[in-house]
This record gives structure tokens, sequence and C-alpha cells, in this order.
């Protein structure tokens, strides 16, 4: 691929993970990073990068880093349902999608690949596997994470429609290994490694191995269809197997048990009313009720189109563990 890349969301563990592929594959890569954001590039790829200083927020800023840009990977985003953090999620998914894809459409990107979420196709019933057509309409539950990401997804779309090439990838929850603070699914590693991950809810998700969501993103880049969205997918799991093959994977041997979902909503509930008081709200605090209502769904989807038309490998679920604690 000619021409320099572009990767917002670059220091995230997403965005990290994609950035050291793409040095591999030896491109011209320049991570944009947030002058207030205080997350870093690891030492092994800061050598090999150029970095561009911009709020995904501030459209002055993002068009002084699109110049001379071929290719955007959008990944730039605050995977948050917590409703307290409604207008900061807004700012980032939305505004800023809306800048990144006005700056690539004036400054004559060839390609876009947008990063949205499989919450933006929506919440399926226990059940229900949900592909790309999924009807909104039939979604269990909605929340400002879900209702962000389908109107940064639209957003892209419409820019589609101006003459802007953009693929969409709706990734499930990728289980990438990161360098930094443990966040989200690295927290569960964490507590499985120190034995503490004993108890789950009893619903399940859709989990992306990192090489799947590398390898669909790249491909997403240099097949994919204009204007069309492609489920990252690696298998639907029950919490409680997860937890399981977590446990396995450390070197430990007690149970995991699912716990009846009145505990984890007591907890979120309770959890809500420190952080009113104390007024800190982090965006990676999963006991919140916002989250604790999906920790109660399987919440599952089809990766068909992206295994069909991406070819991406879909790693067996031993390899998408394994990848992910070593």
């Amino acid at each position: 691929m000619g021409g320099r890349t572009l990767v917002t969301g670059a220091t995230g563990y997403l965005g990290s993970t994609l950035v050291e592929s793409l040095v591999q594959a030896g491109e011209q890569v320049t991570v944009l990073t947030n002058p207030h954001d205080p997350a870093v590039l690891g030492d092994a790829l800061r050598p090999h990068v150029d970095v561009a200083a911009a709020d995904i927020t501030d459209a002055q800023s993002i068009d002084e880093a699109m110049r001379g840009v071929s290719h955007v990977y959008h990944l730039a985003g605050i995977a948050s349902p917590n409703s307290r953090l409604g207008h900061r999620i807004w700012q980032t998914n939305v505004l800023g999608t809306y800048h990144v894809a006005r700056a690539a459409l004036e400054h004559g990107v060839q390609r876009v690949v947008h990063v949205s979420s499989t919450a933006a196709i929506g919440y399926p019933r226990n059940g229900v596997v949900a592909d790309e057509d999924f009807d909104l309409r039939d979604s269990v539950l909605d929340n400002v994470y879900s209702a962000t990401k389908r109107a940064g997804e639209r957003l892209m779309l419409d820019f589609a429609e101006r003459g802007l090439d953009v693929v969409v990838v709706n990734p499930a929850a990728v289980f990438a290994p990161g360098t930094g603070p443990a966040r989200s699914w690295q927290g569960l590693l964490v507590a499985a490694r120190k034995g503490l991950l004993r108890v789950v809810p009893p619903g399940g998700t859709a989990v992306c191995s990192a090489q799947d969501f590398v390898v669909g993103i790249t491909a997403a880049m240099a097949k994919g269809d204009n204007g069309r969205r492609y489920i990252l997918s690696t298998a639907n799991l029950s919490y409680r197997q997860i937890g399981e093959l977590l446990v396995t994977a450390v070197g430990r041997e007690h149970p995991v048990r699912s716990a009846p979902m009145g505990l984890f909503r007591a907890v979120g509930k309770g959890n809500r009313l420190v952080r009113d008081i104390s007024l800190r709200f982090d965006p990676d605090d999963a006991l919140i009720p916002e989250n604790v209502e999906l920790m109660a769904r399987e919440l599952y989807y089809a990766p068909d189109r992206a295994v069909r038309e991406l070819g991406i490998p879909q790693v067996s679920t031993h390899e998408l563990i394994a990848e992910f604690v070593r």
C-alpha cells in the first residue's frame, strides 16, 4: 500500500496492536496522539512511526494531521456505556468521527477503514446470532456507547455517498494483549492470574482475537467493499467459558461459577452511587448499571461475511486465549 497511513486511537491496546503489525509490514505510519492524553506508544514502536499530536474533537488539528495521508484507520473512540460520560463519549465517537471523515474527504484520502463495534449493529436477544443486517428494532438494549458508535458509523457512510471510500469493521470484544494499565479484558486476565476470577455473570459475548482483528482490519483496507460493514469475531463464548479458559491458561485449577444477576446489579448500583458522590467517572469502569445489564445477555454475532470476503482466519479458542495471556 503506497503513501502514508494515519492511525487514530493508536495508543489504545487495539491501536498499538494494529500499528505494530503495520510497521512490521513496512508501511509508513503516522500515529495520532491526543496532546492531553498521558497514553504513550511503547518503546519498541516509537522509533518506527511519526507522531501527530491532535485532539480528535478539534477540526483544525485533525485537518493538519491529515495532510499527506493516503489511508486512514480510524480507531479513536471511548468504549464505554457509562451515561455519566455521555457528553464526552458523544464528542469523541461522533464529533471526532465527523472531523476525520471531513478532513479525509478534503485531502483526497484514498480509503478510510472506520472501526465501529458490534454494539452499533444492536444487541440481539438470547438465542439469536446477529449479522450485519440485524434489524436494530430487535435490539434488546441501547446505551450511549451503542448510540454513538451507530451515529459515527452513519456519519462515515454519509461521507461515502459524497465520494469518500469507506469500509466499516464491527469488531466484537477484542482480546488484544496490552503493555499499559490493566483495562477492559486485561483486568479480567489480571484477576485470573491472582486467583480472583471465581464468579462471573450468566451472560456471554462474542470475542475476537488480536490476530483476527488485525487480519480483518488490514484486509478491509486492501479489499473490503466501499460502504460495506464487516463483523470481526472469533467465537461466541459464555462468561463462564471465558473465565474457565483464562483460569486454565494461567495455570490455576479452581472452578469458575456463574452468579445471579442480582449480585452484579447490586454491585453496579453501589458503584454508581460511590462514583456519583465522588464525581469520578472512569470509562474503563465495568461494574456500572449500564454495563451490568449487558453482562446478563448472550450477545453473539456471526462473522461469516468477513470470513468469506476478507479471509479472516478465525483462530481456535485455544489460540485466542494463548495469544492473549502471552
